[in-house]
């Protein structure tokens, strides 16, 4: 996991000639970490938040970048192929896993777990930790009393595929965050 503290969740935008982020190291360890209380705070399951920590563990130096060069710039998932290798082959984990009575296949797809993880536009963990990172941050859209009304206002709810995922409670939130979510999407940044 620490080797994720050393790459950057923009891909290799931080590294840039024109660097239009400053010196905002948003690494992929803090991503996975903000994703993971995401989850533990609307679901409190431990098998759900371990996979959101660890939905990245395998991402490469310059994270999407490779799925770009692999022909997969919408979905991006060559990045996470080999998640269930690293995590199995990764002595440390499989024994914190086997401590606290969890199996590799529970924790290897975050994927299995909408409120962590699932397409666009639908709300998950992931989607809105980095949206609300970039919007700080990066595009200065919003600032931290915007962005905790934005989070105070989300529930869980049940989709018309009848799976839980994230929604807001408020048309007005629910707006504001996809304005803001629109503006990132237009500068590359969602």
């Amino acid at each position: 996991m620490q080797k994720l503290a050393g790459i950057n969740q923009i891909c290799g935008s931080y590294w840039r000639k024109e660097n239009i982020y400053g010196d905002n190291m948003y690494s992929v360890l803090v991503h996975s970490v903000g994703v993971a209380l995401i989850i533990w705070n609307f679901t409190h399951d431990k098998k759900q938040v371990i996979a959101g920590l660890l939905h990245d563990i395998s991402s490469p130096a310059f994270k999407h970048c490779i799925d770009f060069l692999n022909g997969d710039a919408e979905n991006q998932e060559p990045t996470e192929e080999d998640t269930y290798k690293v995590i199995k082959n990764s002595k440390e984990i499989m024994e914190l896993l086997k401590r606290d009575n969890l199996k590799l296949e529970e924790v290897s797809d975050y994927k299995i777990y909408p409120i962590a993880d699932n397409k666009a536009p639908k709300l998950s963990a992931d989607r809105l930790e980095y949206t609300f990172q970039n919007g700080r941050y990066f595009k200065k859209i919003w600032d931290l009393d915007i962005i905790k009304k934005m989070y105070d206002d989300i529930i869980i709810i049940e989709n018309e595929d009848k799976e839980q995922e994230l929604g807001f409670i408020s048309k007005e939130m629910a707006e504001t965050f996809i304005t803001g979510a629109s503006n990132l999407c237009h500068n590359g940044l969602a």
